[in-house]
């Protein structure tokens, strides 16, 4: 990670959802690098809440974790009162935080949908609600919501996952017009960044004109970029090497 710190983000206040690993753990590194403090959210991940914290620590980050089920709508105003409460405001909300769950026909349940749906996507409705209309009312502040290309390319083997996913992009430009102009709203939308965890879990894409996966920290330097363009909103960026193309 760079040593040099923008002033842009020095000072300012953060929520990251899903922040014990992977992306979300990517992406509160380099925000903490950058001089951020943050307010961290993970559901059940000790070993990975620990492994960040330390991360964080190297950094000289400041940071909180919190604790919660973002299933459950009433978590979601309380992580972010919570935040307010412990940073004295919040300037940006990075909604990463999902579950992922492949779901072929012959398995799939009207279950699944539900609870992909009210973890990946109710939880950024009603976490970009609280904390856009107190960004709103001080008169600044930007939300990122972590997508996926499956959102508009999406897998039959992943059916509720990109219905979940195709909501969040089309709340992010919902809610880039309900807080404009205070508040930008973007979406940042990987392809494949990082091998699954398990293999069972894939998706099967095609091939991209940059082979590979992007890795970690390339989506959260897209997740900064968007934190800090001040004239960009309502925007989806796509991180996949062309793999949206193919």
């Amino acid at each position: 990670m760079s040593n040099d710190v923008p002033k842009v983000l020095t000072g300012r206040r953060a929520i990251v959802t899903g922040a014990t690993r992977r992306l979300g753990s990517a992406i509160a590194q380099r925000l903490a690098a950058k001089g951020v403090s943050l307010y961290l959210h993970y559901r059940s991940d000790e070993e990975g809440r620990q492994k960040t914290s330390e991360a964080l620590d190297a950094l000289g980050g400041t940071y909180v974790w919190h604790r919660a089920d973002l299933g459950d709508a009433d978590a979601c105003k309380d992580v972010v009162d919570a935040a307010i409460s412990e940073l004295g405001g919040v300037d940006y909300l990075v909604n990463n935080a999902a579950t992922f769950k492949r779901t072929p026909l012959e398995s799939m349940t009207v279950e699944d949908f539900d609870q992909q749906m009210r973890i990946n996507a109710r939880s950024v409705y009603a976490l970009s609600m609280h904390a856009g209309r107190h960004m709103k009312a001080e008169g600044h502040g930007a939300i990122v919501n972590i997508v996926d290309i499956s959102a508009t390319r999406p897998w039959g083997t992943h059916v509720p996952y990109c219905a979940s996913k195709a909501a969040v992009a089309n709340m992010t430009r919902g809610f880039a017009q309900a807080l404009a102009p205070e508040v930008r709203v973007n979406a940042v939308s990987p392809g494949s960044a990082l091998p699954p965890e398990d293999a069972a879990q894939g998706s099967g894409e095609t091939g991209a004109p940059i082979a590979g996966h992007s890795g970690a920290e390339a989506i959260a330097a897209a997740v900064e970029l968007m934190l800090t363009a001040d004239y960009v909103t309502g925007v989806d960026l796509f991180v996949d090497g062309g793999r949206s193309l193919v």
